[in-house]
């Protein structure tokens, strides 16, 4: 018998991303964090790679760079993060996070990390490792491409 299309792997990789963003971003908005859903991912990524450029943060969360403009507005209001001018192209402007922003960012990994362990509570231990490993291959490879 053939596969159920629901269950080939681009539709349950889809499926789960959809999903683990939506009670991501139910989780963040009852967190009473004061940021938005898209802020706080927003945020999350400014502090993993601080000093990148607004525009290379819209492309690694996938979203318009006007969408983006209006979470870093907010967190700059929040005095959670601050712009500077790009060394090397005045033009442009790079983000950072300020001292503020960590007790926030360690508020929403952990919201995160929470959410992620019940999602895998019926995993074991080595399935865990190897989904992980396998999506950052994965990601590797379409870097590559």
């Amino acid at each position: 018998m053939a596969q159920a299309s629901v269950d080939r792997f681009g539709f349950l990789l889809s499926d789960v991303a959809r999903l683990y963003r939506a009670a991501f971003e139910r989780e963040i908005a009852k967190s009473g964090l004061g940021v938005t859903p898209g802020e706080a991912r927003a945020l999350v990524r400014i502090a993993a790679i601080n000093g990148m450029r607004q525009s290379e943060i819209a492309v690694a969360l996938g979203i318009e760079p006007m969408t983006l403009s209006r979470y870093v507005d907010g967190l700059e209001k929040a005095g959670l993060i601050k712009r500077t001018a790009d060394p090397k192209d005045g033009r442009a402007k790079c983000v950072t996070t300020t001292e503020k922003a960590d007790a926030v960012v360690s508020a929403i990994r952990a919201h995160s990390d929470d959410l992620l362990a019940r999602l895998q509570a019926d995993l074991p231990e080595g399935d865990r490792q190897a989904l992980s490993r396998a999506l950052r291959t994965m990601r590797n490879n379409f870097a590559r491409l």
